[in-house]
């Protein structure tokens, strides 16, 4: 996949209809329309999804920040204070460590009434420009770009049209395969998205441990390296539980690669 065409017509960004905007004072903001099929049962927003909003917005001023460098996402903390959200979520950041090979950023998360949603921190080592990387311009000015198109959005629930599958829910083991829907400009898959199969995954193990449905407050992701075959899959170990809450470390692996290590996490779950 060329630079120039990503995302492709056809692609979860789409169809989460993001749109994102940077600002020359090195902020940028971005919005996500609500709807039932990124929401949990209680009605708020499911973590994993709120990651790839936290993700574009944080890349998109990481890249702009890095130029005439490139940037690789090392590690992104998410804390939610969910509740049930309609309208638009919107996701402010902003950097607040640029140094010659690392920038730190930090992704505040509310809703249109401006309420609180969570808040995010992310690290982005910095890397020379290689051929391929997208370009990064028009930073002189604000630059406002949607990824909707006619016709894109939601019409089944996250995890289907992402083809996230359990296979053990005990363990939690979640199955994600790679196709162009969820990759990022390199062809791997998206960081967001490793982090929506981390929550998924710890979620997955946490309900059985608490011994009722949980969702996901609070999430820790490591990148060690791109899942570049697919599917990944992942590996769950519950580190506390109690009837009402619980911690879980999450593996993430390329079984299309040599089962190559790709992402660890750590998922803290609730009873909403």
């Amino acid at each position: 996949m060329q630079a120039d065409e990503y995302p492709p017509a056809q692609h979860i960004l789409r169809d989460l209809q993001l749109t994102v905007e940077h600002r020359p004072d090195g902020t940028s903001t971005g919005w996500m329309p609500v709807t039932p099929f990124i929401c949990n049962a209680s009605g708020s927003p499911r973590a994993g999804v709120m990651a790839i909003l936290v993700d574009v917005v944080g890349g998109g001023l990481a890249a702009v920040s890095a130029r005439p460098d490139w940037i690789a996402t090392a590690d992104l903390t998410l804390h939610l204070t969910p509740h049930p959200v309609s309208g638009e979520i919107e996701a402010v950041g902003r950097v607040v460590r640029q140094g010659r090979t690392t920038v730190v950023l930090e992704v505040s998360l509310r809703d249109l009434g401006g309420s609180s949603l969570g808040l995010a921190t992310m690290s982005f080592a910095v890397l020379p420009r290689r051929e391929g990387n997208l370009s990064v311009d028009q930073v002189d000015r604000v630059n406002r770009l949607t990824m909707a198109t006619p016709g894109s959005g939601l019409v089944t629930p996250f995890h289907d049209r992402v083809e996230l599958t359990v296979v053990e829910a005990a363990l939690g083991t979640i199955e994600l395969p790679l196709s162009d829907y969820v990759v990022n400009s390199l062809g791997s898959i998206q960081g967001g998205m490793m982090a929506a199969a981390a929550d998924a995954a710890g979620e997955q193990a946490l309900r059985g441990a608490c011994g009722a449905p949980v969702e996901t407050v609070d999430m820790q992701i490591t990148y060690l390296a791109l899942a570049k075959v697919g599917p990944v899959r992942t590996r769950a170990r519950v580190l506390s539980s109690t009837s009402t809450f619980g911690t879980s470390h999450v593996e993430i692996f390329d079984t299309g690669g040599a089962d190559r290590l790709t992402t660890l996490a750590t998922v803290v779950a609730a009873r909403p």
